[in-house]
């Protein structure tokens, strides 16, 4: 059974294990369909009152694939999903490759602006979408260059809107035709990401399938993750670190998955007790949220468990102590898997360091350069470059985008645009971003595309979003040139409802005369982040919930 237990070894696995990994499933539909002749009828899903084998899962996502294929997909084309966890969601990911497609997972928090440039980027044909964001697909249809074909999941009782090319999932399912795949390579296109742009649009990543597989063998040895593991999944699918760092990783490792359609902090801790988790996957602004409930008997009553997150030094012990887990730190992105981790052997042995993101994984070179390429010395501060060492491991290309991409590959490593440094043993730790983006509740937001909404305001001449950190996590901040003195915080913010996603919109804006720019024309964001949550600033924060609760909380 592959791949070798990772609670039975010592250090990382060798490379060796990574190559085999790659032969055995050269594509996610390979891992898919091996596994399921492997497993058969282990459940591999469990959702509310669901669940599914890894055979049907098999056999499912085969139909959408024959379905898919009847209505005309072909090798490449672009198929979207854009809709809320679910079982589905996998089914359709899976069919998607199966037929040949490249999935686009969609934020699901997308409307207007946002929705439309992430289903248009990628040239999307065919669009999975969830009955509840319909309303949100409605509003944008017209403004869709290419989508030929709608397929619904979820409750269709009362849809009744007239689309053309619509279908719903159970109709694409009546075929039943349960072996179809399409033979894909390491290098072919296993998913489109949108990732944060930093100084223009958002880009969409192409991933490549050996970079799923490999990201996946990463988990398994960071989390220990086995056949016994149970694998809690409440982070969105469309991220990378719900849909491969979880999900393909615990389908790897014979695991059964735990899913459900959001966090719920006053629920999480029974469904670990209920379900027997063994893992889950967190960002810092989670056990932020954790630790601020109320202490309960449920969260120290559970077996041993793994948890795979990104969180500050203070923030890691305070989890650990209080509700009795073991967290193993990484770093990564979504163009270059997880390239820095801590083997389960150092996590449960407590040698991995508390706000470390641990060392290379052997797949990986990994450095902190000076901004002339050259190595830093143990304790300064530099750029954090990877360089794969077997092919097709970290993203193929930024679709569209190929002065981006080479420019992302200058000097034979690809440059993350994030800060980091090394201790003497060779353990790494994040710093800062040197993006112009904001990390806001675990989301990656453009502060470029925010400041694009806001200038279609007849009112403002000038806007600019940055970041500040009021508590433990960013929040989003903006400061408005007004075109008149008539302009107030409260009509911008109804405009930023209108138009943005929820976790968008800015919970402080201040109004200055200008804003403080370069010679070229560039605006110096870091004196605005310098000076913060000034005095003048409005604290917006009431009045978004206020609003949102208004529009049903969109």
């Amino acid at each position: 059974m592959f791949p070798p237990d990772p609670t039975m070894k010592t250090g990382f696995y060798k490379e060796d294990v990574y190559m085999q990994a790659l032969e055995l499933y050269p594509s996610v539909v390979d891992l898919i369909k091996g596994k399921a002749e492997e497993n058969k009828d282990k459940t591999l899903i469990l959702f509310n009152n669901e669940r599914y084998s890894y055979k049907e899962t098999d056999e499912i996502s085969s139909r959408i694939a024959t379905g898919l294929i009847k209505m005309g997909a072909k090798k490449g084309d672009r198929i979207g999903i854009y809709a809320l966890n679910s079982p589905q969601w996998l089914f359709s990911y899976l069919g998607i490759l199966k037929a040949g497609g490249i999935p686009v997972t969609i934020n699901t928090g997308f409307v207007k602006e946002p929705l439309i440039y992430n289903i248009n980027m990628p040239e999307t044909k065919f669009l999975f979408v969830d009955t509840r964001l319909l309303k949100n697909y409605l509003e944008i249809k017209e403004n869709l260059k290419s989508v030929e074909n709608l397929i619904l999941i979820g409750e269709q009782s009362n849809i009744n809107v007239g689309i053309d090319n619509m279908i719903t999932l159970n109709e694409l399912l009546s075929d039943r035709k349960e072996n179809i795949y399409t033979e894909l390579k390491g290098h072919d296109p296993a998913a489109m990401i949108l990732t944060s742009g930093t100084t223009g649009r958002s880009k969409v990543v192409v991933e490549s399938n050996a970079q799923f597989i490999v990201t996946a063998l990463d988990m398994i040895d960071a989390g220990g993750v086995s056949a016994d593991s149970v694998v809690y999944i409440y982070l969105p699918l469309f991220h990378i670190m719900a849909l491969d760092l979880a999900a393909i990783s615990a389908i790897m490792a014979n695991a059964t998955i735990v899913l459900v359609e959001k966090f719920d902090p006053l629920n999480f801790w029974k469904d670990i007790k209920k379900y027997g988790i063994t893992h889950f996957h967190a960002v810092g602004p989670i056990f932020e949220m954790l630790i601020k409930q109320p202490e309960s008997s449920e969260e120290k009553d559970h077996e041993r468990i793994i948890a795979i997150a990104y969180a500050s030094k203070e923030v890691w012990e305070m989890a650990e102590k209080r509700f009795n887990i073991y967290i193993t730190g990484g770093y990564g992105s979504t163009e270059a898997g997880i390239p820095v981790t801590s083997p389960y052997s150092d996590v449960i042995n407590k040698k991995n360091k508390p706000g470390s993101c641990g060392m290379p994984a052997p797949p990986f070179d990994v450095e902190i350069q000076n901004p002339n390429g050259f190595p830093v010395k143990p304790g300064e501060t530099g750029e954090i470059v990877i360089r794969p060492r077997l092919p097709y491991v970290t993203f193929l290309e930024y679709y569209k985008m190929p002065e981006a991409t080479i420019n992302a590959f200058r000097g034979l490593w690809f440059h993350t645009g994030d800060l980091g440094k090394y201790d003497s043993d060779g353990n790494i730790y994040f710093v800062d971003r040197q993006k112009d983006s904001i990390r806001r509740r675990g989301e990656n937001i453009s502060s470029f595309e925010i400041e694009q909404i806001l200038l279609k305001m007849d009112e403002i001449r000038d806007a600019a979003a940055y970041p500040v950190k009021p508590d433990h996590d960013e929040e989003v901040m903006i400061a408005i040139v007004p075109k008149t003195k008539n302009l107030n915080a409260e009509r911008i913010i109804d405009f930023c409802v209108e138009n943005m996603p929820n976790f968008w919109i800015p919970n402080y804006i201040r109004f200055v005369e200008s804003l403080p720019r370069t010679p070229t024309g560039r605006v110096q964001k870091y004196l605005l982040r310098d000076q913060a949550i000034t005095d003048d600033t409005f604290n917006m924060k009431d009045y978004i919930i206020k609003k949102l609760k208004e529009m049903g909380n969109r």
